[in-house]
């Protein structure tokens, strides 16, 4: 198991934002975090990445996520925040390379994966600008890449290789580059990581999530294999919508309005 959660609770100006969610994480699973804004689904992300003091317990690998010195967690689990605020003059390039940093590599080595990841990414163009001049989009694709190389360098262990958390990525993206994301999702996956991914689109997480956590006001409302989880009853209670499951084959999509 790579990461275990009991009974979680936190509070933020007397409201109870997470209310006793527990659940477990495996290796080569892709877990989604879908629900209404404000039901919770960024304040869990930021718990599992250990940023949150919470009543409960958050285990990385067999061991409390609190006991883990800032290196040693790196080395096992990488975040990207919804948003990201960097005010440093540093290039695309430099940026990537703080992915490097927690693991015990050569300058060479460092040269070599920056220099691939560029090529794979398609970011050539970008790599010697300012990182603050970029478009929202352009941010966005070079933190997932960032994110993605620290996650590469984790070794696997008994309890499973890294966890990949990733609180609304495609939120800025163009179709080509949520297509990519998807990609590398499924990649990471298949290399037997845990990759934990906040949406809103619900046919994008019926396409890539092996599993839902389904989320409303604090509570885990449903949590299991995807097509379990997003029916068309669920789907309507969580979101106060009208949804309507299209079967076409062995795929699927939803249809919603407004009540």
């Amino acid at each position: 198991m790579v990461m275990t959660l009991k009974q979680l609770n936190f509070s933020r100006n007397g409201k109870r934002v997470l209310d006793s969610i527990s659940g477990e994480l495996r290796s080569g699973k892709i877990i989604a975090l879908l629900g209404p804004n404000g039901a919770g689904k960024s304040t869990l992300i930021q718990a599992m990445a250990g940023l949150l003091s919470c009543a409960g317990a958050v285990s990385l690998k067999g061991q409390e996520i609190e006991h883990y010195c800032a290196e040693t967690l790196a080395q096992n689990l990488a975040y990207l925040p919804q948003h990201s605020q960097l005010q440093f003059p540093l290039t695309v390039e430099e940026i990537l390379s703080l992915a490097t940093l927690p693991f015990q590599l050569t300058r060479l080595e460092q040269r070599q994966q920056i220099n691939a990841l560029i090529k794979t990414w398609g970011i050539e163009a970008l790599a010697q600008k300012d990182f603050r001049q970029l478009s929202g989009g352009e941010q966005q694709r070079c933190h997932i890449a960032r994110t993605f190389l620290q996650l590469q360098n984790m070794k696997p262990t008994n309890s499973g290789r890294g966890i990949w958390l990733l609180d609304e990525p495609s939120s800025s993206l163009d179709l080509e580059h949520q297509q990519q994301l998807q990609r590398v999702c499924l990649q990471a996956a298949k290399e037997g990581h845990c990759v934990v991914i906040v949406l809103h689109d619900l046919n994008q997480a019926l396409r890539l999530a092996d599993e839902v956590w389904l989320l409303k006001e604090g509570k885990l409302v449903a949590q299991g294999p995807t097509k379990e989880v997003i029916t068309e009853s669920l789907i309507s209670d969580v979101f106060n919508v009208q949804a309507k499951k299209i079967i076409d084959g062995d795929d699927c999509i939803f249809i919603y309005n407004s009540h």
